[in-house]
């Protein structure tokens, strides 16, 4: 039995080190199912190394371009030492208390969902928060607000696929010979190592894919297009249209910076994301608020009130809050 601990404990750091062969995923993942208690230690290390890579929001910063390019680079063979067992646990807890005093959120770390036939790690994250996860290859996903991923356990045998809902962030590893694919409702994106955004929240009209390096090819069922550098695809979930148009794609990723960006953008589309974001709910009592638009970008450290003075400069809107719901209403 003792033996069979330090394989698995030699697997886990090959496995979260992302040097992990084949073969012994396949023994890694046999473990796994057949044991509760390494199935435990699984998740505890996943969780773990999880916290060690949350992301550092810079909001405050002036540069938004320089800064996110900075902190967003692809980054290639992270990895973490062999003491990680010892280490990790000894850090936890003031790793999560400095997160959750810095950053003010929550972070939900991965499960395994085993409803079906087939196991998945399963990461769902909270209303008003966000948070950082590494993949088995290497590759990485910042999820916004509201979202959920999932990955099937034998995820990098064969495939790499994730399903997603709601917003992520992601900088996925190389490797032409396993073809990393995001499944989002109807939309599939397809890519071999890049750096892309993918925002598709059921509730929303639309779909949207930005690319902010290397290459992805996006469809929709019969529908297909492929993405160079600075353009997004956008899938209009109303009328099934998929096409894909110019854009500065580096700002479809500020919010992992702790920024709401937005560009030509209905004031009512933005009053969903102040609802994910700040975990509130907005009830819209004006007609007016459809047909406005705008562009730039809000600090998410400013209080919901600054949030709508900042957006409201005329004054056009009153922000009634009762029984925990904000209203919009025509002054």
């Amino acid at each position: 039995m003792q033996d069979k601990d330090i394989l698995f404990e030699n697997l886990m750091n090959e496995y979260v080190s992302g040097s992990i062969t084949d073969e012994n995923k396949g023994v890694l993942f046999s473990l796994v199912e057949e044991s509760d208690l390494y199935r435990k230690q699984y998740e505890e290390m996943v969780k773990l190394y999880a916290l060690l890579h949350v992301p550092a929001f810079e909001a405050r910063k002036d540069s938004e371009y320089t800064n996110l390019k900075e902190k967003l680079h692809v980054s290639s063979g992270m990895t973490i030492g062999r003491k990680w067992v010892i280490y990790a646990r000894n850090v936890a807890a003031v790793i999560l208390l400095m997160v959750t005093v810095s950053l003010g959120s929550i972070f939900t770390y991965e499960e395994l969902d085993n409803s079906g036939d087939m196991l998945y790690n399963e990461t769902t994250v909270p209303l008003g928060s966000q948070t950082k996860i590494l993949l088995p290859d290497g590759s990485t996903a910042v999820l916004n607000s509201g979202s959920i991923l999932k990955y099937p356990l034998s995820y990098g045998k064969k495939e790499r696929n994730v399903y997603l809902v709601g917003e992520g962030y992601f900088e996925v590893t190389k490797n032409k010979e396993k073809v990393f694919q995001v499944h989002a409702g109807d939309m599939k994106v397809k890519v071999t190592g890049t750096v892309f955004n993918v925002r598709s929240y059921p509730e929303d009209l639309s779909a949207e894919v930005s690319l902010i390096n290397g290459g992805v090819d996006v469809s929709v069922n019969n529908k297909y297009v492929r993405l160079k550098p600075d353009e997004k695809a956008i899938y209009n979930r109303g009328t099934g249209q998929l096409y894909s148009e110019s854009t500065e794609s580096y700002k479809s990723a500020l919010w992992t910076t702790g920024r709401l960006s937005f560009v030509n953008t209905s004031f009512a589309e933005i009053l969903k994301d102040i609802e994910r974001k700040y975990n509130v709910k907005i009830h819209v009592e004006s007609d007016k608020v459809e047909k406005e638009y705008f562009s730039g970008s809000i600090n998410l450290e400013m209080s919901l009130q600054e949030v709508f003075n900042f957006i409201d400069v005329d004054n056009k809107y009153r922000f009634e809050v009762s029984g925990g719901v904000i209203s919009v209403k025509d002054r």
